[in-house]
């Protein structure tokens, strides 16, 4: 009975530790958060680009057609910045700065402070007209939320190009830049560490609730459970923005029972099949398959746009590095094979050896 406590003692202690270590050791989900950040803030960018025209419609002073059902969503300060139709010279001004955030979010400029700017605006707007959202809403806010406490700009973006110049003229990270000794620093990034990895994994236990929910709710539909509810929606005009492949999807009954399993399925253990490798790859791929199949044939882009990139949370960083490593092989022996100023031989036309592309270093 001792031995049996003291080795339960033990795996317990060595299962802390461990993640002790995954908290603090290293900045997980690097690639993943990054994804997201350029996911919410192009997405943003796309959005409120093709809604500029209409923009004092929907949010100015010709939206008074929605004042029935304005209630800011219910939010106060400091997400009323759009509330109640802004004349049109402030409208217009708001709106350009939102596009600029929304830009400078997607390239990762000053990540840190530009991402909790751009969610108040984007909150903002979208809740002083409630019909101008969809589900996304939600689960955009909550996830920027979260990870407006990661680092956002660690990968792909002009925060990780001004790091790797500073790390090549300090030889360590200085987050605080000039100012700080080298222990400030230090601290400094040990506190964004734990930031980011406590972010991560607030994000991805809100993902994984929301695809519980998700099937939980649809378990006890009776649609559901006979098969048959992905076929409804479809037939609804505003989700067949291509009738003739929404016709094409629910003409055969196996396959909308198929489909219909399936999603309820794939979201009710998707928490349970992230505990393995093998079942984690057929999980996050199920639920991209999902999603793309929701935005295509159900027209909704930003929706599954924005849960696909939080879907990326749950891959590693060495499965995108790996990724990474082969486009940039792929992309040189392509730049090699160009047409240019080169010699039968691969060298140059004054005989010198090809030189090869520079690789650009990730932080």
């Amino acid at each position: 009975m001792t031995t049996t406590i003291a080795s339960a003692h033990r795996q317990a202690s060595d299962r802390l530790d461990a993640a002790l270590r995954w908290v603090c050791d290293d900045r997980r989900a690097t690639y993943g958060t990054a994804l997201v950040r350029m996911a919410f803030g192009g997405g943003a960018f796309v959005f409120l680009l093709t809604h500029l025209q209409n923009r004092e419609y929907l949010w100015g002073e010709a939206a008074r057609w929605a004042a029935p059902l304005d209630s800011n969503g219910g939010f106060g300060a400091p997400f009323t910045l759009f509330a109640g139709g802004l004349a049109s010279v402030p409208l217009t001004v708001a709106y350009v700065v939102l596009l600029v955030l929304a830009a400078l979010v997607t390239v990762g400029w000053r990540a840190r402070w530009v991402t909790p700017v751009f969610l108040v605006m984007w909150v903002s707007l979208l809740e002083s007209n409630p019909l101008t959202g969809d589900q996304s809403d939600n689960i955009f806010r909550i996830l920027l939320l979260y990870l407006c406490f990661a680092d956002l700009g660690g990968r792909w973006s002009l925060d990780a190009r001004r790091r790797a110049r500073e790390l090549a003229r300090y030889g360590v990270p200085r987050p605080l830049g000039r100012f700080g000794s080298a222990r400030a620093n230090a601290a400094a990034v040990q506190l964004g560490t734990l930031l980011h990895n406590f972010a991560v994994i607030m994000a991805a236990a809100q993902i994984c609730l929301i695809y519980v929910a998700s099937g939980l709710y649809k378990a006890q539909g009776a649609r559901w459970q006979d098969g048959t509810a992905i076929y409804y929606p479809l037939q609804l005009s505003h989700y067949r923005p291509w009738p003739w492949l929404a016709d094409l999807l629910v003409q055969n009954p196996l396959m909308v029972t198929l489909v219909t399993y399936f999603s309820v399925f794939i979201q009710l253990f998707f928490p349970l099949m992230l505990l393995q490798r093998w079942t984690r790859i057929v999980a996050i791929a199920g639920v991209l398959a999902m999603h793309t199949g929701i935005a295509v044939a159900m027209g909704l882009p930003f929706f599954s746009l924005f849960i696909m990139a939080g879907d990326c949370l749950f891959v590693r960083d060495r499965t995108f590095a790996a990724v990474e490593r082969r486009v940039r092989t792929w992309l040189g022996r392509v730049v090699r094979h160009l047409p240019g100023p080169r010699g039968h031989d691969g060298g140059t036309r004054d005989g010198t050896p090809a030189r090869e592309p520079e690789q650009v270093p990730v932080p």
